[in-house]
């Protein structure tokens, strides 16, 4: 491929520019906890990327395991879908059966990204 056709595929497309800030790999450590087990610590990453499609998505991965042997807790996958008015779509899978569609707003200003729950689902229920 020559280097012209390389860089226009590689082009980030414009409805996507606003949340290239996103893109990349992300890690970090949090902590968890639910009222029937004991708290737990957890390494997470989060990794956001712009496919060679050139279509309006991100794609998006996430995966966490447990800090103290490595092992494999949770992970998830989906797109987000920008629209030029400011409005954001985020469709989330899970490999236990759960789906998820959120809808909300980006402030590319601002770099703020607001979320709500649309539609959650569990196939394995």
């Amino acid at each position: 491929m020559d280097k012209e056709k390389k860089k226009e595929s590689s082009a980030i497309h414009p409805a996507v520019a606003p949340l290239s800030y996103l893109l990349g790999t992300w890690k970090g450590e949090g902590e968890g906890g639910y009222p029937t087990i004991n708290s737990f610590r957890y390494g997470e990453e989060l990794h956001f990327s712009h496919p060679a499609s050139g279509k309006p998505v991100i794609a998006f991965s996430h995966k966490t395991w447990k800090l103290d042997s490595g092992q494999p807790m949770h992970s998830e996958s989906g797109y987000w879908r920008p629209k030029p008015d400011g409005s954001l779509e985020v469709v989330i899978a899970q490999s236990t059966g759960l789906a998820e569609v959120l809808k909300g707003t980006y402030s590319a200003e601002d770099n703020v990204i607001k979320l709500h729950s649309q539609v959650v689902a569990n196939t394995s229920k």
